[in-house]
């Protein structure tokens, strides 16, 4: 098996931004609800295989997964299949904060 192709914070910010991509959050409900990325959709990584096929995203949209730091995203690049262009979020979560990107994180209630 060969690694997933990556995509820096930056980047994957200016594609999600713009339209041109969709960001996955392949993290347990918990984690998505402690803090996630703008725009995320919380899909758990053993929800992914059957996903893309289920999703009704334009065909020219590429996947973006994401979790804490690339380990769980890089899996769900795998189990993905379809013929749209995927890729990990390098340093998921982790790397998106040290970045200086804007990330939803629940109020203390």
């Amino acid at each position: 098996m060969t690694a997933p192709d990556t995509m820096m914070p930056e980047t994957a910010a200016s594609w999600i931004r713009t339209g041109k991509a969709v960001l996955i959050d392949v993290r347990e409900p918990d984690e998505f609800s402690a803090a996630h990325i703008p725009m995320a959709i919380s899909a758990p990584l053993a929800f992914v295989p059957g996903l893309l096929a289920e999703m009704d995203l334009p065909g020219d949209r590429t996947v973006i997964f994401q979790c804490q730091k690339g380990g769980r995203a890089a899996a769900a690049c795998a189990l993905a299949g379809g013929n749209r262009p995927v890729y990990n979020l390098a340093g998921g979560i982790e790397a998106w904060k040290a970045a200086g990107l804007p990330v939803v994180e629940a109020v203390p209630g």
